[in-house]
Formats: structure tokens, sequence, C-alpha cells
């Protein structure tokens, strides 16, 4: 598993919000359906005041995670320098620093890069954790999706999932 410790500054967002659940991995279907919508409509493009200007790095943040009931919120967007001028339909928040454990998923085609994704996240907890030296510092866990997964430039795809770690 391809591992680094990273500390990133706190940092504003702008995007979009989905209520979900965990429980019966309602979350596995939700996610990827709100990601198809936000690709096919492409929301991104509607948001304004982006960190990097030039380029679409898009965050899908798991926040608000309610342990009792399961229940989460997924977000996508960006990372923002303001909240000015923002849509109505578009929600802002803002993340502190931390130090985040982050994982790279594997290289694989288009489309395999759900299933690789979702295969990461699984096997974080049971196989990382463990024999880390670490424990989840709460807060939100995001995954960073930069030029790396864009098909158009590149046979293989993958990106970063970032869980905020504190030693134990």
């Amino acid at each position: 598993m391809n591992v680094q410790l990273k500390t990133k500054p706190a940092f504003k967002f702008v995007g979009y919000e989905l209520k979900t659940s965990c429980i019966d991995g309602r979350n596995h279907r939700e996610i990827p359906l709100f990601w198809r919508t936000y690709l096919d409509e492409n929301k991104g493009a509607h948001i304004g005041n982006r960190v990097q200007a030039d380029s679409q790095v898009e965050l899908g943040i798991c926040t608000d995670f309610n342990p009792q009931t399961s229940d989460l919120t997924y977000l996508i967007g960006m990372e923002v320098t303001t909240f000015d001028d923002v849509p109505a339909d578009q929600v802002c928040r803002e993340f502190p620093e931390a130090t985040y454990a982050v994982f790279t998923t594997p290289p694989v085609k288009v489309e395999e890069f759900t299933s690789a994704i979702q295969g990461t996240w699984k096997s974080i907890q049971p196989e990382w954790f463990p024999t880390s030296g670490y424990m989840h510092a709460g807060g939100a866990e995001f995954e960073l999706y930069d030029e790396r997964c864009n098909p158009a430039k590149n046979e293989l795809v993958e990106m970063d999932i970032y869980i905020p770690v504190k030693k134990k």
C-alpha cells in the first residue's frame, strides 16, 4: 500500500452536497451516481474563486459522520480562496489544518477506477492502521482528483485518499 504522511493547512471548500448512509452500502451506490451527475452536468465549471484556477483539482470529502446512525455528508467540489459570490445551490465549508495519511490508489484503466477507489478505502482500516502506529484523528476524510485521473491524458488513472491521523 502506497502511503505518505502529509500536513495540509486549513482550507476553504465550495461544492455540492449529498447526504447518505453507510447502512447496506448505500454510500457505495449513491456516491458514484453523485459523481456521475456532477461530471455530466459539468458542475465543477460553476465553482468560482478556485485555488487551482488553471486546472480542476477536485475533492470528494466525507464529513459529518454520525457513528450512531452511520449517516454522513459527501461533498464534491474544489478548494477556493474566498466564499465571495457563491451560488445558492453550492455549499461552503472550512476544514482545519491536519496531518493525513495519504493513500494512492493503484493505477488502473478508467473502467476499473471506481472499484480501485472503493478497494483502497476498504483496505485502509484492516491493513494499514493496525501496524502503522497511528489512529484516526476524527474529522473529514477526502479524495483528491487531479490530472492523474484524467483518462484523456493518462492510459492508467489514480487518485489520493486523505485520512486524518494522530500518533497512538
